[in-house]
């Protein structure tokens, strides 16, 4: 077992909007990523372009509107939303909220590069 605590989460680099909590490296996690993404009002993610993974990823909205959007569709997410991304699938996020909007996400098998 692996508890990443709260005030562990505060203290992680605020250089990037995608922060991995739970991986190989940090925990020892076999087959799956987890993280959180904060993106400020208007920020896009990826900036440009798309992320595409060879993973399946969940997203959970915790606050905000989110724009997802994949090469064929586009959608809204807002607060208390779950999104589920295909492996494969091309897609990117906008923060639409005037505030600070927060995902948790999860993917397996793993495919966001360690630092």
């Amino acid at each position: 077992m692996h508890i990443v605590k709260k005030r562990q989460m505060a203290k992680m680099s605020e250089d990037s909007s995608v922060r991995l909590v739970i991986s190989a490296k940090g925990c020892g996690a076999e087959n799956c990523q987890a993280g959180f993404a904060v993106l400020k009002p208007g920020e896009r993610l990826p900036q440009t372009g798309y992320s595409q993974h060879d993973s399946e990823e969940v997203s959970y909205v915790i606050s905000g509107q989110i724009q997802v959007a994949t090469d064929s569709e586009l959608d809204i997410a807002e607060e208390g939303d779950m999104v589920l991304q295909k492996r494969n699938a091309p897609h990117f996020n906008v923060n639409l909220s005037d505030k600070e909007a927060v995902l948790v996400w999860f993917i397996t098998p793993q495919t966001v590069a360690e630092q």
